[in-house]
């Protein structure tokens, strides 16, 4: 019992390891030959036949077999036809020791391997049931299948074959699906990716890009498109294996790259997409004289990067100003009659590629909006738009007429021809107006001309006349009225108020008046007010009469001297009478000359060509005494101007009163020459003429007057000195008491000296004042200044009460009493007496 037990023990042993131990062929490809090489093997593979119950024949496969290396035999084939390699197999061998007798194996016991597959390819397509072809060496070797195994997404799938000519070539259907797949062949798996995305077609349609080709996927989330750089996978709105819909603008034209990945599988080769820029719209229609900036909308109308960009409409090019990807302005140049101005295509080219949709352009044709007319003028505005310039003719079709009357333009827009301006005939009434451009015409505009008068022809005469208003428009069937009021709306009369026949003027006779007018003019409904004014004062004549009179000449000095002014020097006048064209004024002594002077006749100056030269005489009217030295005196007058300095002179009797000096207009100085008298003769002289206003003049030097005297004594007589003022050697006389005091001498106009005759003492004369009477040239004076033998009177010279004649501005000492003459005299005896005493005592002393 024991040793069976021991037995089974071994044999199960050696059966184990008999397992273990790795017997049997294994086998490799050599080139295009099977080897199959034996290890632990009694028998050698003589043939492997391959039957196929499809479309391939049985392939027969012998081997040669080295046998050298007992149980290890080495089996090769010839070389083999790759594409025939497909069927079951069955196996031809003998054993090594008996190599003569061949049998069939049984591979179920003994299983001969297959060849692994090489080279499999194969881009199964994303569409179930789709075939593609799959290539590859002994794919069907041991096999008669009409399907592959294989698994996708840990899901076994069936991929059926639907063509097998070819065992390297296989047209397999697809499982459908993204990414990779796994296939089982002959136990061994394969991962292999589905074919990478395809594109066949793309197209753009107003923001839609729809992407026709293969191997997309149902589930847009897996799905990455990229358009040139920008990644658009956002937009996708729906997809399956052979379309992608996008909804998506491209802001930029260019000729871009489509890529599509699937999953991991990128499109191998990039598909490139034109994408044209899209005009939609012009925003306004230039005129077609001057052009002007557009602004073209769209999409795509810029480059992604630096490009360049033209646009033309029609045979036009617009030069690009600014450009946006939605907005493009470029400046569209004026139109031609050549090159036309209507339903102009206008294309977009971005690097060369060309907007594709068509969008027409049209330049505007004038259109009137409005039209104005300028206040009280024929000057009439157009507003609208591409009215043009000054080539563009205005049509203005009068009311009852059949023929328009072609205007001519007098002002215009230059940069946008938004108006134009035209005179219209004042005989126009209701009017239709339309523009003419030289290639179309605008709207029909009526208009309505307001009736208005602007001025008077000419300025009426003071005297009155009649007048004629200017203006336009005027109806004369109209009813009308008139009214006119002065500076002081005083009502003025113009009688026989009526419009004439060319509708541009009305007249009427004005009554006389002066000053500015107020008119108020009715025509129907229209009231227009029409200021004027008499005319000016002219033909003005200055001149000067006696007692400061002034008489002015002229034309339109009105009616009434209490409406005229003069302005002489800024100062005003106004006229104390008008007679016959005659206006009279009376002066100011303090006037001037004035050659510009103003007259005004109710506020109406006379113009500057008009000059009114008021030249002023001076006038003398008095003059002030004079020492008999000669001293200044004044003289009082009018219109003395700083000007005439040099014109005036003044003669007293043959001696000239120099020094003449103007201290204002009605005043003056001048140094008196010496003489005497009440009765000397002035002239005043004017221009070296005798002044024809000025009233006769006498200069009266003043009178003498007396001071003081020296003494004589009475027996003996002597010289005397008189001193007092206004002494003068013409007809002077002297007399002392009752005695004439001959040999008279005027040393000045202070001081005389005359000789009194010796006499008898008279008692009564002693320490008496005496009379001395002195008479210069008519004029007498009488001081008791004399007494004879007081030799007081002697010591010391008088001094003048009145001015000196030495200098006006030294002041004269006062004349002592006769006590200060005494004690003056005392002291002088006092001092004297002094004096001798001293010397006395002094020469005593000396003799001592």
């Amino acid at each position: 019992m024991l040793i069976n037990r021991f037995l089974f023990l071994f044999i199960t042993l050696s059966l184990t390891i008999f397992k273990n131990v790795d017997a049997g062929y294994s086998v490799s490809v050599v080139g295009k030959k099977l080897q199959y090489t034996g290890t632990g093997v009694d028998f050698k593979i003589n043939e492997i036949i391959l039957s196929s119950n499809k479309v391939l024949p049985d392939y027969s496969i012998p081997f040669t077999c080295d046998t050298t290396n007992a149980n290890a035999p080495v089996c090769k084939s010839a070389d083999l036809d790759f594409t025939k390699l497909a069927g079951l197999v069955t196996v031809k061998a003998s054993k090594l020791a008996t190599p003569n007798t061949i049998y069939q194996i049984d591979q179920s016991k003994t299983p001969i391997p297959y060849p692994v597959p090489t080279e499999v390819k194969w881009e199964p397509p994303t569409t179930a049931g789709a075939a593609a072809p799959m290539s590859g060496n002994f794919l069907l070797f041991g096999a008669d299948v009409s399907s592959i195994s294989g698994n996708y997404n840990s899901r076994a799938v069936s991929l059926g074959i639907a063509s097998n000519t070819d065992a390297t070539k296989l047209s397999v259907k697809s499982s459908g699906g993204y990414g990779t797949i796994k296939l089982i062949i002959n136990s061994q798996e394969f991962v292999v990716n589905f074919a990478n995305p395809v594109i066949s077609t793309v197209t753009l349609n107003n923001g839609l890009i729809a992407i026709t080709g293969q191997n997309f996927w149902i589930d847009k989330k897996v799905i990455n498109v990229k358009l040139g750089q920008d990644d658009i996978s956002s937009f996708i709105t729906s997809s399956d294996t052979s379309k992608i819909q996008i909804t998506y603008d491209s802001k930029y034209s260019s000729n871009s790259s489509i890529l599509v990945t699937v999953g991991t599988n990128a499109q191998t080769v990039p598909y490139y997409v034109i994408i044209p820029s899209v005009p939609q719209s012009v925003d306004k229609e230039v005129s077609k004289g001057v052009g002007g900036l557009i602004t073209i909308s769209g999409k795509c109308l810029k480059g992604s990067g630096t490009s360049e960009t033209t646009v033309s409409v029609g045979a036009y090019a617009c030069k690009v100003v600014s450009q946006l990807s939605t907005d493009l302005m470029c400046q569209l140049p004026p139109a031609t009659t050549q090159n036309g101005s209507k339903n102009l295509k206008v294309v977009v080219t971005i690097d060369g590629i060309k907007s594709t949709n068509e969008l027409l352009y049209s330049y505007g044709i004038p259109q009137i909006t409005k039209i104005d007319q300028k206040t009280g003028s024929t000057l009439f505005t157009i507003t609208g738009s591409n009215l043009g310039k000054s080539d563009s003719s205005i049509k203005a079709l009068n009311s009852g007429s059949t023929v328009a009357l072609n205007l001519l333009v007098i002002g215009f827009d230059d940069e946008k021809e938004s108006y134009l301006t035209f005179n219209l005939p004042t005989n126009f009434s209701k009017s239709s107006i339309s523009v003419y451009d030289g290639q179309d015409a605008s709207n029909q505009f009526s208009v309505s001309p307001t009736p208005y008068i602007s001025k008077i022809s000419s300025l009426p005469s003071t005297e009155g006349q009649e007048i004629v208003f200017v203006g336009g428009y005027l109806d004369p069937t109209s009813k009308t009225s008139i009214s006119l009021l002065d500076s002081r709306n005083q009502s003025v009369d113009c009688s026989n108020f009526a419009i004439g026949s060319d509708s541009s003027s009305a007249s009427c006779k004005l009554s006389p008046g002066c000053g500015s007018i107020k008119s108020t003019i009715l025509v129907d409904q229209t009231s227009m007010e029409v200021d004027f004014n008499y005319q000016s004062p002219s033909s003005l004549i200055a001149t000067q009469l006696a007692d400061n009179k002034l008489q002015i000449t002229g034309k339109n000095l009105g009616p009434n001297s209490k409406f005229i002014k003069v302005d002489i020097n800024g100062n005003d006048l106004t006229a104390s009478s008008l007679e016959n064209g005659t206006a009279t004024f009376d002066l100011p002594s303090n006037f001037l000359s004035d050659p510009n002077a103003l007259i005004s006749v109710d506020g109406i100056s006379n113009s500057i060509s008009d000059v009114l030269n008021i030249n002023l005489e001076p006038v003398a009217k008095s003059i002030s005494s004079s020492d008999t030295s000669g001293s200044k005196v004044t003289v009082t007058g009018s219109f003395f101007s700083a000007k005439d300095n040099n014109n005036l002179k003044i003669m007293v009797a043959n001696q000239s009163c120099d020094s003449l000096t103007i201290v204002n207009g009605q005043t003056l100085t001048c140094s008196a020459p010496p003489g005497s008298g009440v009765k000397n003769a002035v002239s005043f002289l004017f221009k070296n003429s005798e002044s024809k206003f000025s009233s006769p003049l006498f200069l009266a030097y003043n009178p003498p007057t007396i001071i003081s005297s020296t003494s004589v004594k009475q027996k003996e007589g002597g010289m005397v000195t008189i001193y007092g003022t206004n002494f003068e050697q013409t007809l002077i006389t002297v007399n002392v008491g009752n005695k004439s005091c001959g040999n008279v001498s005027v040393i000045d106009s202070t001081k005389l000296t005359c000789s009194i005759i010796s006499s008898n003492v008279d008692p009564l004369l002693t320490n008496k004042k005496l009379a001395v009477d002195i008479t210069v040239n008519g004029q007498s004076v009488s001081n008791q200044v004399f007494e004879y033998d007081n030799e007081a009177l002697n010591t010391e010279t008088p001094k003048p009460t009145s001015k000196p004649t030495s200098k006006p501005t030294d002041t004269p000492k006062p004349t002592p009493t006769p006590v200060e003459k005494h004690t003056e005299n005392n002291n002088s005896i006092i001092i004297s007496h002094s004096s001798i005493l001293i010397f006395s005592l002094l020469l005593i002393l000396q003799l001592l």
